[in-house]
């Protein structure tokens, strides 16, 4: 009998259990690329939108900004991006992937797919966008509740 067959079980220690299964899936693919569970979210968000600010990527992964500025230099070290000034804003960096970043990315993007297919795995189609719908209610109502 495990944790999922308890009647009152608390959401935390599901969703915790699922993200280190997550963190574990994506550094096993991620070993030959040489990135972390950290850096891989924002190599692909930096491929599928070009060009983003390490403020912007703090906000959209509700990260802090040195832990953003710590993934982005161990992916520039990598030349996987560019970081660039911003002329007008002397504290804000545009952040670029390079044509290695983009090619990494393209190899790797997959993965959250099949992560998502192993989560699907025992639920209808119907269920699982049930269950994203779902998250992504429970999502916006804690971060509404962190901005109070």
């Amino acid at each position: 009998m495990g944790i999922e067959d308890e009647k009152d079980i608390p959401t935390i220690p599901l969703i915790g259990t699922i993200h280190r299964k997550y963190g574990i899936f994506i550094n096993n693919k991620m070993k030959e690329y040489n990135l972390s569970f950290g850096q891989y979210p924002l190599l692909i968000r930096l491929y599928k939108e070009e060009s983003s600010t390490q403020q912007k990527l703090a906000t959209v992964f509700q990260i802090n900004e040195s832990t953003v500025t710590r993934a982005l230099n161990k992916l520039e070290e990598k030349e996987y991006i560019e970081k660039h000034p911003d002329y007008e804003n002397k504290r804000k960096n545009y952040v670029k992937i390079t044509p290695k970043g983009a090619k990494i990315a393209e190899k790797v993007m997959d993965y959250d797919k099949k992560w998502d297919e192993i989560c699907a795995e025992n639920l209808s189609d119907e269920e699982f966008e049930e269950f994203k719908n779902t998250l992504k209610k429970i999502y916006s109502a804690v971060i509404k509740r962190e901005e109070k």
